[in-house]
């Protein structure tokens, strides 16, 4: 009997701590959904009120959406520190904003290797545009990367990354690459018609894309 009391009295205990966190949920939900709708109605200063609450309570996209709305005003030393909290908790858009503004310096001084390191980050959690990012900058030599890093595995590993994600530079270089035996890889003629014909359908998709929205 004195098991079940305790059982009974735990459970309580339980509900009474559980159920005051309901609430807050509740309003950071709302929050975010205020804010992104003011957002997306023009409204930066109506966004940053709502998602600053949100961002406040550990709401990893209200912070990333009010660093984006301050970046977008210039208040970048501010926008850097919202990015900030939300790559800290490894939400892959604010490891991506992040990383932009240390490649570009903005509000922060500029640290192309820490840009990379958050940059890579993101792209480990199959963030598209990092993944992109990383394979242009092994590509062309941005963000800080000499010949040796570009010529390296894991230069052709972001590049063949950045092809799965039908990134036609990486597809028009491995079709090169399988071609000349770069990066270290067997010359492959099957996979040069892959890559080739992969890139051509990509470019046919655009074309016809923009025909048709000519004839309009």
């Amino acid at each position: 009997m004195r098991g079940s009391i305790l059982t009974f009295q735990h459970a309580l205990l339980l509900a009474g701590l559980i159920l005051p966190a309901l609430p807050a949920c509740a309003d950071v939900a709302a929050d975010y959904k205020a804010g992104l709708t003011a957002y997306q109605a023009g409204d930066m200063v109506g966004a940053m009120d709502s998602l600053r609450r949100a961002g406040e309570a550990g709401h990893a996209p209200s912070q990333v959406l009010l660093a984006d709305v301050l970046d977008k005003s210039e208040f970048n030393e501010e926008s850097v520190a919202w990015y900030r909290k939300a790559a800290e908790q490894g939400d892959p858009e604010g490891e991506y904003g992040l990383a932009t503004m240390l490649a570009a310096g903005e509000g922060v001084a500029r640290d192309l290797v820490e840009a990379r390191r958050w940059f890579t980050r993101a792209a480990g959690r199959d963030h598209a545009l990092s993944i992109k990012v990383l394979a242009h900058a092994f590509l062309t030599g941005d963000l800080g990367l000499d010949e040796a890093a570009r010529e390296s595995g894991e230069g052709l590993s972001a590049v063949l990354k950045a092809a799965e994600k039908d990134y036609l530079p990486a597809l028009d270089a491995l079709a090169k690459a399988y071609a000349s035996g770069r990066w270290g890889v067997i010359p492959d003629s099957g996979k040069v018609e892959y890559y080739l014909k992969r890139a051509g359908q990509l470019r046919g998709q655009a074309n016809n894309g923009g025909n048709k929205k000519g004839k309009r």
